[in-house]
């Protein structure tokens, strides 16, 4: 019988599904809470695809996209090579998570952390 071959968490189906599948939220509640030093209660993955306003607007699809403590959302972004656009990047999909949390009559206040 063949050995099965291992395929690297850098591949990106293997990093979401590591990360995302139902049972696996551990995994990813342990990295989040290395990487922001923070004590992580509740943890929950959301859709990670953000929606177009305009047909002709850019797509955003997230790696990970997840709230935290029911008051962060956060945006985990696995790179393998480096395009020098993180920061832009970044700045988009932050502003369109903002823009999709709160409808036309809520207050500003209901906006959640990023």
């Amino acid at each position: 019988m063949a050995k099965p071959e291992k395929l690297p968490l850098l591949n990106d189906y293997i990093f979401k599904r590591t990360f995302t599948k139902e049972g696996t939220t551990e995994i990813l509640k342990d990295l989040l809470e290395a990487i922001l030093e923070v004590k992580i209660t509740n943890l929950e993955v959301r859709n990670s695809e953000i929606p177009k306003e305009l047909i002709e607007e850019k797509a955003s699809i997230l790696d990970i996209k997840a709230e935290i403590n029911g008051n962060t959302v956060v945006d985990i972004e696995m790179q393998v090579s480096d395009e020098y656009n993180m920061k832009q990047r970044s700045t988009v999909y932050m502003c369109k998570n903002i823009a999709t949390q709160i409808q036309k009559t809520e207050d500003y206040r209901a906006l959640k952390n990023q």
